[in-house]
């Protein structure tokens, strides 16, 4: 039952990304309105396949309290509080830094602010009966909302949750700018040139295909960042706590690696792997088609998660689709992928600038390293993640490949 329910889980994320990513681009929306009907239709297709039973089972299975309604009305109250107050730092924080004022997201959302009233309204009042419900069926409902609430009325809170509800604020804000921003992008291009333009395994055509993986992996996980639902078991755990594990996050994303990279890892200068290997030769098709098979590696990771995908944070194991192999499946075949774009033109460059944009490679490879090194000890307090850590180094690919090597031949 629970293969089956993964599998359809899996199945949905694909289905309802790939509907959300057709339907914008067939009605020929603007870029802003095209990525939100791309997440609705994701998000809807979630909550069908797998919040809507959840939500059903806890209903179920909640226990009664023993408490009058007026503390439940009260509590619940507390945390619209403050779940408005958070709100409200985030928009404080979109208006106010370059990063977000001048994102294709936020720019899009003032834009169209008085064209989206009506659905904020909607929005309100669906926050309302999610937080309440969620309280009946929640074990502990004095959550970190209910502590926020409580800190904006001055009364007693526990700070660790306080800097907890900040922090995933930050998250929340940073991540889901980037990607929306991201997929607006990306659909912009996918509408001036859609890879079936292109004749296929040409070049053009591969770009375009890259194009395409790379808008569902930003659509598939700014959707992760909205559906961080409690009632259907998406919510997160933990986030991250060390500077360390902050820094080697970040540091991959824009606006950060941009700047690094210009500055000090320009590995990317030079002739472009297109331009070393001979378009339609059998070099290139076969070039083309690993670097494509490790991005497609790379966004089924992402499809594993489903809506619990994000950085820093903890929202439960995964432990399907390539995580069953590896525990850092994202990480590995992106790297790869870079480095068979990179390898022609660090050939064309010449030993010593060739061996310096190498080097640049490595130095960005390592960082993911220190990357996956920061999330394993983050889930490391969780002993699903010890047991899950076990059966890959037990069973996994690397385990499988050492037991083929050292296996002796048959006499």
């Amino acid at each position: 039952m629970s293969v089956i329910k993964l599998f359809t889980t899996e199945t949905a994320t694909l289905t309802g990304a790939a509907a959300g990513i057709t339907l914008s681009t067939y009605l020929q929306l603007a870029p802003g309105i095209a990525m939100a009907l791309a997440l609705f239709c994701l998000l809807v297709t979630w909550i069908v396949s797998d919040g809507a039973p959840a939500a059903c089972r806890a209903w179920v299975s909640r226990e009664k309290r023993d408490e009058a309604p007026t503390a439940f009305c009260r509590r619940v109250g507390t945390k619209l509080i403050g779940l408005a107050a958070l709100l409200g730092v985030a928009v404080i924080v979109c208006l106010v830094f370059p990063f977000f004022t001048q994102s294709s997201a936020v720019q899009w959302i003032i834009e169209a602010r008085h064209t989206t009233i009506p659905g904020f309204i909607a929005l309100a009042i669906a926050t309302i009966l999610y937080v309440a419900v969620t309280d009946l069926v929640a074990e502990e409902p004095d959550d970190y909302l209910n502590q926020v609430g409580r800190a904006v009325l001055m009364q007693d809170f526990r700070e660790e949750d306080t800097l907890f509800a900040l922090r995933l604020l930050a998250i929340k804000c940073f991540f889901l700018v980037l990607m929306f921003s991201g997929g607006m992008a990306s659909l912009s291009e996918l509408s001036d040139k859609p890879a079936w333009a292109f004749p296929p395994l040409s070049a053009a055509w591969f770009e375009g295909l890259l194009r395409l993986v790379f808008l569902l992996d930003v659509v598939l996980a700014a959707g992760g960042y909205i559906a961080t639902f409690k009632l259907f078991g998406w919510h997160v755990r933990a986030t991250e706590t060390t500077a360390l594990g902050w820094l080697v996050c970040l540091i991959c994303y824009e606006p950060f690696f941009p700047a690094i990279s210009q500055a000090f890892l320009p590995y990317r200068e030079g002739p472009g792997w297109e331009d070393v290997i001979q378009e339609g030769s059998a070099v290139f098709i076969l070039w083309s088609i690993a670097t494509l098979f490790c991005l497609v590696i790379y966004v089924w990771a992402t499809v594993a998660f489903g809506p619990r995908f994000s950085n820093l944070t903890h929202r439960g194991i995964i432990t399907t689709g390539p995580y069953r192999f590896i525990k850092h499946p994202a990480y590995v075949s992106k790297n790869i992928s870079w480095w068979l774009l990179a390898i022609p033109s660090f050939i064309a460059s010449g030993f010593a600038e060739g061996l310096a944009r190498a080097g640049m490679l490595a130095i960005v490879s390592c960082i993911y390293v220190l990357r996956a090194r920061a999330e394993e000890r983050m889930l490391s307090k969780d002993p699903a993640y010890l047991d899950y850590a076990e059966s890959v180094t037990s069973h996994g690919l690397w385990a499988i490949a050492k037991r083929r090597l050292m296996s002796k031949p048959a006499a």
